[in-house]
């Protein structure tokens, strides 16, 4: 597996830089702009984007109206993304990735897949630059030729990335052939409130969810894919019981084991919020658990299903196909794709690894399904679960089976054990593989989910202490370490362990809030040398913690909301009328 580069996917940031310049741009791509357009208050300019930034700015404003406490700035207990930036100048969306998905060809017989080109959301004042916890990912469809056959298209993909790797000032989108825009994808952070608030939790935050489908000089809000809208089928009981007669149809659930299915338009939902930390095990993300019990499911083929053999396994498999289901398996802090930092990104802010472990375990299948298009072979469809991959699993942080049927193949590595890091017997029976001695970075705090229809009420309760080695000590999750995080002096380092920074959270959370002082500043003046887990794609993170960059270029585990590109709250705001820039009040 590559450490930076994948090759069914670009992302490296110069040559990312340069291809925006060459027709590849956010407004070229998505509103056929005669040029790249580099700040957010031109495109204002386009109908189109002003209809997206409309949609954007009233779902905010529904959360705040639920919400009394959630506000811009970090005054706020509860810290509400700034719209205003989708309209300034100081910020634009910058292209961080193209990403070949030919194998989502199942999904859509008529066509070969997909090409998907991603933007994120960035700012730059006279002082800071930094990305922000949005992404929009712009779907074009693989155009099927006239032989029925996608060979070409794969053909196309292997031509455009040799050239992107060799001559990419040459490259232009008409190379991957005749693309013809499918939807525009929005994920961003909504809401996020810091460990104080959670701290059974070490913090929480929330991801909206919105799909756009061009119609002539306007973009529809569109149903997102396989994610049932939970509020009206429960007050509609007859469309509920239809959806439930659909799922226990045998050829159906055959499909939800393949990861196959789709769900049938009047079921679905127009937009989503997904919900963090714990995301797998919160009632939010499992939207057929929160539809239907497991009485009412009824596994028709047991023994022929790969993974799905009992009505706990089958909605967990739904649940995972559903976009809040998807974007809280396994991924990076609600995302899949981030995309590689720029060299101009500060050191507290980095990432060292730029997609999410689903992301870089599934790499392998996907460059199969390519090879098996490209040599005119049929492919084979079988999608796996975002949690777990086919292969290369098993090791420390991977998700295993206790006890339910359809986790049975979700075993450990030797050496290491499965443990529940949540106690939850509703959302997901299932538990991580951990080392039977625990090493920095590891979970030291178990607890049980109580469950809630609104996920502003769960709560992790009974929290119990898992014990970390003599010279170690637990960093406490309600100071931001989801689960707990073991730690130590930097003098005893073992295998697996580099020295790192731990933050001291009331004073960084002072210096942000009351001094004012920049974001990287305030966390360089405010941390103290511990050990942390070394990561790198063989051997990633566990569960809501992400490989950053640490010293001397090394990956290292830390809680996403550290890096403040990962979250809302303690960014420095352009006031477009004053000419100046100003924190978050």
């Amino acid at each position: 597996m590559r450490a930076q580069s994948f090759p069914l996917v670009v992302d490296d940031p110069v040559v990312l830089e340069k291809l925006a310049s060459q027709g590849f741009s956010f407004s070229q791509m998505a509103f056929s702009a005669s040029s790249p357009i580099a700040q957010n208050s031109e495109l204002m300019g386009f109908s189109g984007y002003q209809q997206i930034v409309e949609r954007l700015s009233q779902d905010l404003k529904q959360l705040s109206a639920q919400d009394p406490k959630l506000a811009v700035g970090m005054r706020s207990s509860h810290r509400l993304f700034n719209s205003q930036w989708l309209s300034s100048a100081f910020a634009r969306f910058e292209l961080v990735g193209i990403v070949n998905r030919l194998d989502r060809m199942p999904f859509h017989a008529e066509t070969c897949g997909e090409f998907r080109f991603i933007y994120r959301l960035a700012y730059q004042t006279p002082t800071v630059y930094s990305r922000l916890p949005m992404t929009i990912n712009l779907v074009y469809w693989a155009s099927r030729s006239a032989s029925s056959s996608c060979q070409e298209s794969a053909q196309q993909w292997e031509k455009f990335y040799l050239s992107v790797t060799r001559k990419p000032e040459q490259v232009n989108p008409k190379m991957l052939g005749s693309l013809r825009l499918k939807s525009l994808e929005v994920n961003l952070q909504s809401v996020r409130w810091p460990s104080t608030i959670r701290p059974d939790m070490g913090g929480y935050a929330e991801y909206l969810m919105r799909v756009f489908q061009p119609r002539g000089n306007r973009w529809k809000i569109a149903p997102l894919e396989n994610t049932p809208d939970v509020d009206r089928l429960k007050a509609q009981p007859s469309l509920r019981n239809e959806l439930l007669k659909w799922i226990n149809t045998p050829s159906i659930q055959k499909q939800v084991d393949q990861g196959l299915v789709q769900l049938p338009e009047k079921f679905l939902a127009h937009t989503a919020q997904s919900v963090a930390l714990n995301g797998v095990h919160r009632l939010a993300n499992a939207p057929f658990t929160a539809l239907f019990s497991e009485s009412e499911i009824q596994v028709q083929q047991p023994k022929s299903m790969r993974m799905v053999k009992t009505p706990h396994g089958l909605l967990r498999r739904l649940n995972d196909l559903s976009c809040m289901g998807c974007h809280q398996g396994r991924s990076v802090a609600g995302f899949h794709f981030l995309g590689r930092d720029k060299p101009k990104t500060s050191a507290v802010n980095a990432i060292q690894m730029p997609a999410s472990v689903h992301f870089l375990r599934d790499q392998p299948r996907r460059e199969v399904f390519q090879k098996s298009v490209l040599q005119g072979q049929s492919p084979t469809l079988f999608s796996p679960i975002s949690v777990r991959a086919q292969t290369g699993e098993g090791q420390a942080g991977a998700h295993c089976g206790l006890g339910d049927a359809s986790f049975t193949s979700w075993t450990c590595s030797p050496g290491l054990r499965c443990e529940p890091l949540i106690r939850d017997s509703l959302v997901s029976r299932t538990g991580i593989c951990m080392p039977t001695q625990t090493l920095a970075g590891g979970a030291c705090q178990i607890g049980s989910m109580r469950h809630d229809a609104n996920p502003h009420r769960d709560r992790v309760i009974d929290i119990s202490s898992r014990s970390c080695q003599a010279h170690q000590h637990c960093e406490d999750v309600s100071v931001g370490f989801p689960n707990g995080m073991c730690s130590g002096a930097c003098k005893q380092l073992q295998a697996g362990e580099t020295c790192g920074s731990i933050a001291i959270l009331n004073g960084f959370n002072n210096c942000l809030a009351r001094v004012q002082k920049p974001f990287d500043q305030c966390l360089s003046e405010n941390v103290r040398p511990g050990s942390l887990q070394e990561c790198s794609s063989q051997h990633p993170c566990r569960d809501d913690y992400i490989c950053a960059r640490g010293p001397e270029q090394k990956g290292v585990c830390i809680p996403p909301y550290f890096l403040f590109q990962l979250r809302v709250d303690g960014h420095t705001l352009p006031d477009e009328a004053k000419g100046l820039f100003t924190k978050h009040p």
